[in-house]
């Protein structure tokens, strides 16, 4: 499976079949470039100008919203927090999990608070956990992003929704850098590349902190 981070919480997975699913693209107002590129799945985690922008998905593309089987993925969802509110401040968010070239991957959205015994269970064993840390009041801030990849215990654990050089501050002035998460005590696979191949190999848990695209 090749997987490419582009920015904010977006992410591109393309499967052996040549097959692309990409996840939570965002508008042009987030301070990035938006991806524009051709997905056969597009899934959309909730309806916030961030995570939403399909116009950034050129060409055709069958939109998962809510748990769905779709160009043989089976993608669950759970309904989650986007604040520490119970949603009272942000609203919901899906955290979507599926397979894909026998790895198991999970994407927690802009999910704001720890997860409960029994969302943990719901989700299961993971290989790929891409899970945001750029708090600020948003979503899970750097140290409980740390605790909850201690707690899943997937074989990465990828960043996102952090605050870079190139984010509009004015639309996320609280958003932290990604440095925060990094200075933990799991060991960290940095690459200057935002592009990587993954296959199922056992091992501990690793921190994988991909450049962005754009």
């Amino acid at each position: 499976m090749r997987l490419e981070y582009y920015a904010h919480a977006c992410f591109a997975f393309t499967d052996r079949r040549g097959k692309r699913i990409l996840i939570d693209p965002y508008g042009p107002e987030v301070g990035y470039k938006p991806p524009e590129r051709s997905a056969e799945v597009t899934v959309i985690s909730h309806d916030h100008f961030d995570h939403n922008h399909l116009s950034a998905v050129v060409g055709p593309t069958q939109v998962v919203r809510f748990p769905r089987q779709v160009e043989g993925f089976n993608f669950r969802s759970l309904l989650l927090d986007h604040d520490r509110e119970g949603g009272a401040l942000y609203g919901k968010v899906r955290a979507f999990c599926w397979e894909m070239d026998g790895l198991r991957l999970c994407h927690l959205s802009d999910l704001g608070r720890l997860l409960t015994a029994e969302e943990k269970q719901e989700i299961g064993p993971l290989d790929v956990l891409m899970l945001p840390c750029g708090g600020g009041g948003y979503t899970l801030c750097s140290g409980w992003a740390r605790q909850l990849v201690g707690e899943l215990e997937p074989r990465w654990a990828l960043p996102m929704h952090y605050r870079t050089p190139f984010l509009n501050r004015e639309m996320f002035p609280e958003l932290e850098p990604v440095k925060a998460f990094l200075n933990g005590s799991l060991p960290v696979h940095s690459s200057s590349e935002s592009a990587i191949e993954l296959n199922p190999t056992p091992g501990p848990t690793e921190i994988l902190h991909l450049a962005h695209r754009f």
